[in-house]
């Protein structure tokens, strides 16, 4: 098939038929591209450097705002505890990061912590939660293209006021004979009261029993009454007090001795020792001879009568 040669003129005609056609529809073309761009990326067009002489197009480079992909909840945290607000944001380029309390700006210090994982996760960590730290908290993520925000609410439940069990006095050692009742008393001042805990030799006491009771008021006097103790009782006491302040502790010791059988002498016979006296034969009609040279018998007739006795030992 024969092919008709195109000179310089009929040529020219081509391209600028070409042309006129391209012109046409180019508002079709540019239509269609203002539907399918992105709203949140930029373009920017950067000169080819002098070492890409032969590379004619334009470098572009894209800018995307920060967008949150996961944000914190709510919060209530116990005044003292340790928290941590985790999120994740993207954009590009990597968007920086504020933080801020009722409107001012949260610094990093001993109390507060600003991190970022490899994975790209920020976290805003307390090391000790405060009243102060309580409120409303903006998050505000920023890059070239733009921002974002989000906020969290951090709400502290007061510490209510608590105080360490401390001795006020401590029990004291003691030491008893078997079959007696003894009182191991101490008292302890805490808020709020503690649970207490007595161990004998390291081994838990057991309550409640017809031997061993524990009695406590509301003052803190703490009274372990142990009735007819024996040797099994005796050893180490520990008492110990513990609430969510703190833990405290003592020693005190209880000996139990064998009662000694303490039995009383018989008392001594007394024997009558005759006094040779002239004067027991005198009378109120005057001397006895015959009681005079015989006394020993008028002697135990006048003791007898007056139940008075001379000892030998005097």
């Amino acid at each position: 098939m024969a092919r008709r040669l195109l000179g310089p003129q009929n040529a020219a005609a081509v391209f600028q038929a070409q042309n006129d056609s391209e012109a046409q529809d180019s508002p079709q073309h540019n239509s269609e591209h203002a539907r399918l761009q992105v709203p949140t990326s930029q373009v920017r067009s950067r000169s080819p450097s002098r070492g890409d002489v032969n590379d004619q197009d334009a470098i572009q480079e894209k800018f995307y705002p920060p967008r949150f992909i996961q944000v914190p909840e709510n919060m209530s945290i116990d005044e003292g505890r340790f928290c941590r607000m985790d999120f994740k944001v993207s954009g590009l380029p990597a968007p920086d990061v504020s933080w801020y309390l009722n409107g001012r700006p949260v610094q990093s210090d001993d109390f507060h912590k600003m991190i970022v994982s490899e994975k790209g996760f920020h976290s805003l960590i307390f090391e000790v939660v405060r009243a102060s730290d309580a409120g409303a908290y903006a998050c505000v993520a920023r890059n070239r293209a733009g921002e974002a925000t989000f906020t969290v609410q951090l709400d502290v439940l007061a510490k209510e006021h608590r105080r360490a069990p401390m001795f006020i006095y401590k029990p004291q050692s003691k030491k008893v004979f078997e079959g007696e009742s003894v009182k191991l008393e101490c008292q302890i001042s805490a808020i709020p009261p503690p649970k207490l805990f007595w161990k004998r030799n390291n081994e838990m006491v057991h309550f409640n029993t017809d031997r061993i009771s524990l009695y406590h008021d509301n003052s803190g006097r703490v009274t372990l009454l142990i009735k007819d103790v024996n040797k099994k009782d005796a050893g180490w006491y520990t008492v110990s007090a513990v609430n969510e302040a703190g833990v405290t502790s003592c020693n005190t010791r209880l000996d139990v001795t064998a009662r000694p059988n303490q039995t009383l002498p018989a008392p001594k016979q007394l024997r009558v020792r005759p006094t040779f006296s002239k004067y027991l034969a005198l009378n109120g009609r005057g001397l006895n001879v015959k009681q005079a040279f015989n006394p020993e018998g008028e002697f135990q007739r006048l003791a007898a009568q007056s139940g008075l006795y001379e000892s030998e030992e005097l």
